[in-house]
C-alpha cells in the first residue's frame, strides 16, 4: 500500500532556513545580551577606575591619610553628575574595597567589621558629599538659558569647592568613628584633606566626564549643549608648549628642593602664562589635557623632589592654574555671544540690512556730517506693492525669501556710503548721502527697475518709492514722515512708482 502522507524532510537546526520570526528572535537575544553585558559592565568599570585612581593617590600621599592630590573626588563627582543614582552602589564598593586594601598594604590588621564599618561611614560621607554637589550642577545647567559654558564652570568650581570641603570634614569624622584616626589627628588632617580633593575635582573632573560619558553614552547628551568651540590646529606647537610648562614646572621644584627657600615655591604660580598661551591657543581638549598632565608632574614632582612642606603651596598653584584654565575658556564664549548680540542690535535677522534701530542711529549722525561740509543728503522709504496677498497667497515663508531678494537686489544698486535698513514689514528705509533730489529719484526708479526683476512663485514684484530731499535744520523724523506720505501718495497714485518732494 502507497504511503500517500507528505514526506517530511529532517533538516540540521543549525542548516534550517531562518525565518522572518527567528531572525527578529536572533536579533532579539543578541540586544539582550548586549544589555545584560552593559548592565555589568558599566558599573565594574566604573568602581575599576575609582580604585585604580585611589591607588595613584595612595602613593601620593606626604601626609597620613593625606594625598597631594585625589582623583577618585573626581570619578565620584563626574559619576553622579551623569548617572546620579545609578553610580552609587559601584562607588561605594569601590571605597569599600579601597579600606581592606589599604589594611592590607599598611599591615593594620584591624578586625574586617571595623574595617566594613570605616569604609561604609567614608564611602557614605564620600557619596553624599560629591552626590549633594553633582544634583545642585545639574541643576544650575538645566535652567541657564544662556551662555551656558561660562555658569556651569562657575558653578563647578564653587560647587567643587564646598563638596571638597564638606567630603574632608565628614570623611575625617567617619575615618574617626570608625577608629582609624583620632580627633587630634582628624583636625590636622581636614585642610590639606580638603586641599587634595579639591585639586582632584576641579583638574580632572571634565576630563572623567568624558571618559564615563563613553562608558554611558546616553549620559553625557547634555555636554554638548555648553558651547566649547572645537580647534583643529598642528600637533608639535602643542608639544612644544606643553613641554615649555613642564619644564618651567621642574625648574620651581628643583629650585625648592636644592636651596630650600620656601618663596622658591610660589613661583609655580607662574605656570598660569605658559598654560593660558595654550588655552588661548589650543582646544578645549588640549587645554584640558595640558593641565591634567601639569597636575599629575606636580604631584610626581613633590614625592620625587620631597617637598612634602611645600605640598599646599603647590596645590593651591594647581588650583589656581585650573580656576584660570576654565574661565579662560569661556572668554572666546563671551566674546562669540556679545558678537551675536551686537549682530543682532545692528543687523536686521531676516535681510540682514541695517535694522531700525541701528539705521536711525547712522542717519542722525550722516545728516549732522552732511550739513557740516554742506552736501545734499536724501531718504528713500519704499515697500513691495500687494505684499499682503503674496503671504495670504503663498505662505509666510515665501514671502521672507521675497523680502531677502529684494533687499539683496537694492543692495547690488547701491554706492559703500548708501545706507540700506529694514523699517519693518515689507518697509525699507534707505540714505543717499551726497546725493540731491534729482539724483535720488534716478536711484529709487533705478531699484524699482530691478524689484521688477524679481518673481515671486512666477509673479513678479513691484515697489512703491518716496523720496524727500533732507532739507536744512530738517530732523531726521520730519523727512521720514514726508518720505513716508510720499510712498503713500505713490500708492494711492497706482503703485509701481516714484513720489517726491522737496521740501
Amino acid at each position: 500500500m502507497a504511503d500517500n502522507s507528505p514526506s517530511h524532510k529532517v533538516v540540521p537546526l543549525d542548516k534550517a532556513p531562518i525565518t522572518a520570526p527567528m531572525k527578529r528572535l536572533q536579533q532579539k537575544i543578541r540586544i539582550n545580551s548586549l544589555l545584560l553585558r552593559a548592565t555589568w559592565l558599566g558599573p565594574l568599570v566604573l568602581g575599576l577606575l575609582w580604585l585604580a585612581m585611589w591607588r595613584v593617590s595612595a602613593l601620593l600621599e606626604y601626609a597620613p591619610h593625606v594625598s597631594v592630590w585625589f582623583p577618585p573626588a573626581a570619578v565620584s563627582f563626574a559619576a553622579l553628575l551623569l548617572l546620579g543614582r545609578k553610580a552609587l552602589l559601584p562607588l561605594l564598593c569601590a571605597a569599600l574595597l579601597a579600606t581592606f586594601w589599604e589594611d592590607d598594604l599598611y599591615q593594620s590588621h584591624q578586625p574586617w567589621q571595623q574595617l566594613l564599618l570605616s569604609g561604609g561611614l567614608f564611602g557614605a560621607a564620600h557619596l553624599l558629599s560629591y552626590g549633594v554637589g553633582a544634583a545642585a550642577l545639574n541643576w544650575v545647567i538645566a535652567r541657564t538659558q544662556r551662555q551656558k559654558l561660562p555658569a556651569a564652570i562657575l558653578a563647578m568650581l564653587v560647587l567643587g569647592a564646598i563638596s571638597a570641603l564638606l567630603a574632608a570634614l565628614l570623611g575625617t569624622q567617619a575615618l574617626v568613628v570608625g577608629g582609624i584616626m583620632d580627633q587630634e589627628e582628624a583636625a590636622q588632617s581636614w585642610l590639606p584633606w580638603w586641599i587634595g580633593d579639591l585639586v582632584g575635582v576641579v583638574v580632572l573632573t571634565p576630563l572623567f566626564i568624558s571618559v564615563i560619558s563613553r562608558l554611558y553614552p546616553k549620559s553625557g547628551a547634555w555636554l554638548s549643549q555648553l558651547g566649547l568651540r572645537h580647534l583643529r590646529e598642528p600637533l608639535l606647537p602643542y608639544i612644544v608648549k606643553l613641554l615649555a610648562s613642564m619644564a618651567l614646572l621642574l625648574l620651581t621644584m628643583a629650585l625648592t628642593a636644592d636651596f630650600r627657600y620656601p618663596d622658591v615655591a610660589f613661583t609655580a604660580f607662574f605656570l598660569s602664562i605658559p598654560q593660558m598661551w595654550i588655552v588661548y591657543t589650543e582646544s578645549p581638549l588640549r587645554s584640558g589635557l595640558s593641565l591634567a598632565l601639569l597636575s599629575t608632574l606636580t604631584a610626581l614632582g613633590i614625592k620625587w623632589f620631597g617637598l612634602g612642606d611645600h605640598a599646599l603651596i603647590y596645590q593651591f598653584a594647581i588650583n589656581v592654574l585650573a580656576a584660570s584654565t576654565y574661565f579662560g575658556l569661556t572668554v572666546p564664549i563671551l566674546a562669540s555671544h556679545n558678537s551675536q548680540l551686537r549682530q543682532m542690535v545692528l543687523m536686521d535677522s531676516l535681510t540682514q540690512v541695517a535694522s531700525r534701530s541701528h539705521f536711525f542711529e547712522q542717519a542722525s549722525q550722516e545728516i549732522m556730517r552732511a550739513r557740516h561740509y554742506g552736501k545734499p543728503i536724501s531718504l528713500v522709504v519704499f515697500d513691495i506693492d500687494h505684499f499682503k496677498e503674496i503671504n495670504d497667497s503663498f505662505g509666510h515663508s515665501v514671502g521672507d525669501c521675497a523680502l531677502v531678494e529684494v533687499a539683496k537686489a537694492v543692495q547690488q544698486e547701491l554706492r559703500q556710503a548708501d545706507l540700506l535698513g529694514r523699517f519693518g514689514g515689507d518697509e525699507f528705509l534707505l540714505l543717499l548721502p551726497g546725493t540731491n533730489l534729482a539724483e535720488a529719484c534716478h536711484t529709487a526708479d533705478r531699484l524699482r527697475q530691478a524689484i521688477k526683476q524679481i518673481t515671486a512663485e512666477g509673479q513678479s514684484l513691484a515697489g512703491s518709492f518716496g523720496v524727500v530731499e533732507v532739507v536744512e535744520a530738517e530732523s531726521l523724523m520730519a523727512a521720514f514722515d514726508r518720505a513716508d506720505a510720499q510712498l503713500l501718495a505713490a500708492k494711492r497714485g497706482g503703485r509701481d512708482q516714484v513720489c517726491a518732494s522737496a521740501g
